[in-house]
C-alpha cells in the first residue's frame, strides 16, 4: 500500500461502501473530503448500493449531499462495462464497480474490503487506500488528534464494523505501515 500525496494531478480516488460507512459511524463524514481534498469521488453504482442500506440511508443521503463528492456515471467503455460483470459474479456492486473501472484508468480505490479486492488489485497494479490508510492520513495531516483516532476506531468496531484484525490504536497501524513500507 502506498500512502498519496496531494498534487494538482493526482488520480482520482474511488470511494466503496465501506469507507463511507466508516466514516459516516464515526461521526467524520465531513472530514473525508478535507483529507484528498478534490480526490474523491463515488460512482453511480456505489450511490445506488449506499441506497440500499435502508436503516443508514438518511445519514448516507446526508453524507452525499454535505460533503459535496461528485457522484459520477459508471463509464460506456466496453471493456469497464465487461470487468464489472464478470467482477460482479464473484463480489458486491460497489467493489465490482470500483475495481473495473480503475483496471483501465489511473484511479485509486477506497475500500477496506481487503477479502475481494487486495489481490486483484495487486494484480493489476492498482493502488488502494482502506479506511485506516485515510484515517493515518488525517492524522499525519493534523486533521485529527490521536485520541480522536483512536476514538474513531473504537466507535466503527463497536457498531460492528471490521477494519484492521488486531489494531485498536492509530499508533499501532502507523507502526505497521512503517514496518510494511521498510520490507
Amino acid at each position: 500500500m502506498t500512502m498519496v500525496k496531494k498534487t494538482n494531478s493526482e488520480p482520482r480516488i474511488l470511494l466503496d461502501c465501506d469507507v463511507i460507512i466508516h466514516f459516516t459511524k464515526a461521526g467524520h463524514q465531513l472530514l473525508l473530503p478535507k483529507i484528498y481534498p478534490n480526490r474523491f469521488v463515488i460512482l453511480d453504482k456505489v450511490k445506488e448500493e449506499l441506497d440500499q442500506r435502508k436503516k443508514s440511508l438518511v445519514a448516507l443521503n446526508n453524507f452525499v449531499e454535505w460533503t459535496k463528492i461528485e457522484v459520477i456515471p459508471f463509464p460506456k467503455d466496453i471493456n469497464i462495462i465487461r470487468e464489472y460483470a464478470r467482477l460482479k459474479i464473484k463480489m458486491g456492486q460497489g467493489e465490482a464497480a470500483c475495481m473495473a473501472v480503475a483496471k483501465h484508468t489511473n484511479d485509486y480505490i477506497a475500500s477496506s474490503n481487503l477479502k475481494d479486492i487486495k489481490k486483484y488489485c495487486e494484480e493489476n497494479g492498482i493502488i488502494y487506500l482502506t479506511t485506516m490508510d485515510i484515517l493515518l492520513e488525517a492524522y499525519l495531516k493534523g486533521l485529527l488528534t490521536e485520541t480522536s483516532c483512536n476514538n474513531f476506531i473504537q466507535e466503527v468496531k463497536s457498531k460492528d464494523s471490521k477494519l484492521i484484525d488486531r489494531i485498536d490504536t492509530i499508533s499501532q497501524y502507523e507502526e505497521k505501515v512503517k514496518k510494511n513500507n521498510r520490507s
